[in-house]
């Protein structure tokens, strides 16, 4: 018997929300397909891949509790009673001891929905049990979240665009945005390829050719990482300079317009950021720089898509700044086939029922960025709270986190923690109880996308494997076993939850929704900020000016940086002369399925005059290290890689030797909890690191 089941992938690549049909063999899921209800709506390797993942043979499907030294990777099988007692008891203690704030929530998106959402399940838990210490921000746009709301007000909710607004594009332009693998949403990438192939020219400024630049045929622009704002700045220089900026129009979008001539054409300080100043910095020639400028200027619209990269660098809050800065002054902002310069997902999304709130009691955060440093420091070094234990849901958080040998530090010095996971991940060894949760193939649920006008519901396609249960029912029995399971769960069930989220949904026909398990609205074709942009004075935005903030004093006053987007050069150090960057894989989703040996896993992409200088040949092994750690890894010689920059992708497993030395090719074994600047955010490109053949030491 076959039956075709709509489900959706739920993972964390910016897609979020892809539809499929799981296609069930007696009683196996064979594999996936793309949902014929969505037709428009293109899922990717990631999806197609479920199956293998819930059916792997090292997935977990009974509850671990240790039974060694922590990561000495000796557990032993236990009953859920007995797991979740020792749970309830040991943060019950911790709780008694150092108050609800004792307890920290290490909650990622390793499984997203509306209902079965790791992280928000754990928030829950943490609130019904009267607080505990959380994250603030995230690891994947710090920066930029950071700063929008200085340039826009509340109105940065609703500075994005639809990918459907791309068709009226006459220039694409993709700095730092490698939207087929590290996907912004699923029908940017497909929407993007489309105006391609019907003649709009695509240039992708960025490290690397990624896969997005050679598939869309687009004129690649390399560029060293984290000097996306040097870059900027100088086009910036060559408009002003060339008179291709209406003044007058941008002056009423806009405050600090003039600031920013100044800055750039040296009026401010004597230094000119011209595309020749800005080629010391960014290893793009002038003559780039100033044809680009060009050529950007004449095409309008033009489309900047800043992608997540150039924010997660050193400063990087100054890149979405510029980006901003740069639609207003060629004329882009807020109009069909341009955008904002902001995010792309700052859009409305369809209705979909929620839980509601409730009371945070004691709750304390520290940023995500530096949990391992509250984890260590506590109070003395300034954290909020001094933690004794942590609750993992959906975060490989040693592996994941920046400074993979600080954070399995803090995991060894807690007193207690239990994670939720389908493998035995970097974290979950570090664990005191380990308990199996479902697949996605296993879960009813509601799924709501990173960006579009759909809702996505999808069937659970199989039953759970051995012991495995989902995240909330693993929640609602401990918050029970705890004392507070009615604030928990309401005294419902999953399915009681669901029932209540679809009917909440902007669906308008739940039946017909739950059996295609695709909703699809009338069709959006929204800009962000268009209102504004049509008459600034009519529809001024929620800042002091009402204008967009390119010069913010507020900034200034909160940050202590420049109230204008600046350059600051970054420390050098001659030990580390090369810069790595640390991209996503189409091949897997962040570190799921980072453990299992694949085709890019520890491969080092260097440039081939790099090589040539170092003696290196693709297959090498060689070492990349800095002051924070040390990765064996393979050299790929490759000319789709700009000089001076080497590539590692993030994801793969730590696997620490006795000399401390990583062989599984986890990047973030080199990078740091220090942060980009007054965002706190993640540092994970340009990242100074040495490089040399393995035998040579």
């Amino acid at each position: 018997m076959v039956q075709r089941v709509p489900t959706f992938c739920g993972k964390d690549c910016g897609g979020n929300a892809c539809p499929l049909v799981a296609v069930v063999e007696d009683g196996e899921v064979t594999r996936l397909e793309r949902n014929p209800a969505a037709p428009g709506l293109k899922p990717c390797p990631r999806g197609y891949s479920l199956h293998e993942e819930h059916y792997a043979r090292d997935r977990l499907l009974s509850p671990l509790v240790a039974d060694g030294p922590r990561g000495s990777g000796r557990f032993r099988e236990v009953g859920w009673d007995q797991a979740l007692g020792l749970v309830a008891r040991r943060l019950g203690e911790t709780r008694e001891r150092l108050g609800p704030s004792g307890v920290m929530g290490l909650g990622g998106a390793g499984s997203t929905g509306a209902l079965h959402n790791s992280e928000g399940l754990l928030t829950r838990l943490l609130a019904a049990s009267g607080g505990g210490t959380g994250l603030s921000s995230n690891y994947s746009n710090g920066a930029a979240r950071f700063v929008l709301p200085y340039l826009f007000g509340d109105a940065a909710k609703r500075s994005g665009w639809d990918a459907s607004t791309v068709r009226h594009s006459r220039l694409v332009v993709l700095w730092g945005a490698n939207i087929l693998e590290a996907r912004l949403g699923t029908e940017l990438g497909p929407a993007v390829a489309a105006a391609a192939r019907a003649g709009t020219p695509v240039i992708v400024i960025d490290p690397r050719r990624t896969r997005t630049a050679a598939a869309l045929g687009a004129r690649w622009i390399p560029i060293r990482p984290g000097t996306d704002a040097a870059m900027m700045l100088a086009v910036l220089y060559s408009l002003f300079k060339r008179g291709l900026v209406d003044m007058p129009r941008a002056s009423r979008l806009a405050v600090g317009m003039e600031d920013l001539e100044r800055y750039v054409s040296g009026a401010a300080d004597g230094v000119e950021r011209s595309p020749a100043w800005a080629e010391r910095a960014c290893g793009v020639d002038a003559a780039t720089i100033e044809s680009f400028a060009v050529e950007y200027a004449a095409a309008s619209p033009a489309m900047l898509v800043p992608g997540y990269s150039i924010q997660r660098v050193l400063n990087g809050e100054e890149s979405y700044r510029l980006s901003a800065a740069l639609q207003v002054a060629t004329g882009n902002f807020g109009i069909a086939g341009g955008s904002t310069g902001s995010l792309n997902n700052r859009l409305p999304t369809p209705r979909a029922g929620s839980f509601p709130d409730l009371p945070a009691g004691d709750y304390r955060s520290a940023p995500i960025l530096r949990w391992p440093d509250a984890v260590l420091e506590g109070r003395r070094g300034g954290y909020p709270s001094d933690v004794g234990a942590a609750y993992v849901a959906g975060f490989n958080a040693v592996n994941q986190g920046a400074d993979c040998l600080k954070s399995k530090r803090a995991m060894e010095s807690l007193e207690f923690s239990v994670c939720h996971e389908l493998f035995m991940t970097p974290t979950a060894r570090l664990c005191d109880v380990v308990l199996p949760v479902c697949s996605a193939l296993e879960k009813e649920d509601l799924g709501a996308p990173w960006l579009g006008d759909y809702l996505l519901y999808k069937k659970a396609a199989v039953p759970p494997r051995g012991l495995a249960r989902s995240d909330y029912d693993v929640f609602r029995e401990l918050s029970e076993r705890m004392g507070f399971g009615e604030a928990f769960s309401g005294g419902r069930s999953a399915s009681e939850w669901l029932e209540r989220f679809v009917a909440e949904s902007e669906a308008p026909d739940a039946d017909a929704f739950r059996a295609t398990g695709v909703y699809i609205g009338e069709g959006r074709d929204r800009v962000g900020l268009s209102d504004f942009a049509a008459d600034p004075e009519a529809n001024p935005l929620p800042t002091p000016s009402g204008r967009v903030e390119l010069r913010s004093e507020a900034y200034a006053r909160d940050t202590g940086r420049s109230a204008v987007p600046a350059w600051t050069d970054p420390p050098a150090d001659p030990r580390y002369p090369f810069s790595l960057i640390t991209p996503k894989t189409i091949r897997r989703t962040h570190s799921q399925g980072g453990g299992r040996a694949g085709p890019d896993s520890g491969e080092l992409t260097i440039a081939a005059e790099d090589a040539a200088r170092l003696g290196v040949r693709s297959g090498d092994g060689l070492v990349a290290s800095n002051d924070r750690g040390a990765v064996l890894v393979r050299a790929l010689v490759s000319d789709d890689i700009a000089p001076g920059v080497v590539s590692l992708h993030e994801g793969a497993w730590l696997e620490l030797g006795p000399d401390g030395v990583d062989r599984g090719g986890s990047a973030n074994a080199l990078t740091s909890t220090d942060g980009s600047g007054p965002a706190v955010a993640p540092v994970m490109h340009g990242i100074p690191v040495a490089i040399y053949l393995r035998s040579s030491g």
